[in-house]
């Protein structure tokens, strides 16, 4: 007599079948994103889809690894080795990100850069981070005129005595401040949000260029006017002559192919350094950081270009924004 606590082979073999095809569907589900996220990061076309995907490709690329790993439990090994492949090709469009070397030493430049959330940001604690962190350069995005008079208000401009600002709502606003002498601000035309050149004189350095920049996002917006800022800028920064020194809201990310492309290397003019590739400090997003998530993309830089060295890269919080700041050392030029 059949043990009545015990279910038939039948329906047993049955129940296995059934998890064995929800297992699979899983697997290939996660593995489809993966290679979504592949796609999306080499991907050169003008698209507001593809550059929403790419933005998370690291993010991605995880939900691709879980699925390989269901896929090679729940044996489907001809699936799991397809998923394998998605995950090497997937770990090698993030390797550069991990390859370098932190290596700051007195005498560097502490280069910040903040979106301070339309001017919403907690800018005591700003100037707390700025005095804690010893910064000599600070990059300010979406600053508003009273955002301007709480930091002027503040102890920061005892830190950093000299700026060059341009405030404006609805994230246009934008400033720089410094320990050293800005001169010949500038703010750029052209461009829906603030974008701004001034010059710094660094002690022993001479004279270097130094931008805050914060050009559109590719959504909400469409992507061909993201694509667009991102074209005037690099027209306008390959043909700055100075040493370059840059903090800005990209509004893009590593994985953005035309991103990448702003850091290439021409014949006849140095493609920008990302401080954050060039130490090797891995994935280090910024954006949102007024959730109960963890932040999930990495669109806040500091580029340099035509001596400056990063040295060291890292987010920091920013109380009252939703972006984290980020911090690097730079060795002038």
């Amino acid at each position: 007599m059949a043990d009545p606590g015990v279910a038939p082979a039948g329906q047993r073999s049955g129940l296995r079948t059934v998890v064995g095809w929800a297992a699979t569907l899983v697997g290939v589900a996660g593995v489809c994103v993966g290679i979504l996220a592949v796609a999306a990061h080499y991907a050169s076309w003008v698209s507001t889809t593809a550059s929403r995907v790419a933005a998370f490709t690291p993010v991605l690329i995880v939900v691709g690894a879980v699925g390989t790993v269901i896929l090679l439990v729940a044996r489907r090994w001809v699936l799991g080795i397809v998923g394998v492949l998605v995950l090497a090709v997937g770990i090698v469009t993030q390797a550069p990100l991990y390859i370098g070397e932190s290596s700051p030493a007195d005498g560097d430049l502490v280069v910040m850069q903040a979106n301070v959330y339309l001017g919403r940001a907690d800018t005591a604690a700003l100037a707390d981070t700025v005095r804690e962190n010893r910064v000599d350069v600070l990059t300010v995005v979406e600053l508003t005129p009273a955002a301007l008079e709480r930091i002027q208000a503040s102890e920061l401009v005892a830190t950093l005595p000299y700026s060059f600002t341009s405030p404006g709502p609805d994230g246009r606003g934008v400033g720089v401040f410094a320990r050293y002498p800005i001169t010949d601000g500038e703010l750029l035309e052209g461009y829906r949000l603030g974008n701004i050149r001034a010059e710094i004189e660094l002690p022993g350095h001479g004279t270097h260029a130094l931008y805050a920049l914060h050009p559109l996002p590719p959504w909400p917006e469409e992507a061909w006017r993201w694509y667009a800022e991102l074209d005037r800028l690099s027209e306008r920064l390959t043909a700055e002559r100075l040493p370059l020194i840059i903090g800005a809201d990209m509004n893009s990310t590593w994985d953005h192919s035309r991103y990448r492309d702003l850091l290439d290397v021409t014949s006849d003019t140095p493609g920008l350094i990302d401080a954050a590739e060039r130490v090797g400090a891995g994935f280090a997003p910024t954006y949102p950081a007024n959730s109960t998530l963890p932040p999930l993309i990495a669109i806040d830089h500091i580029l340099t270009r035509g001596g400056p060295q990063p040295t060291s890269f890292r987010t920091v919080a920013l109380p009252g924004s939703d972006h984290r700041g980020v911090i690097a050392t730079v060795r002038p030029a």
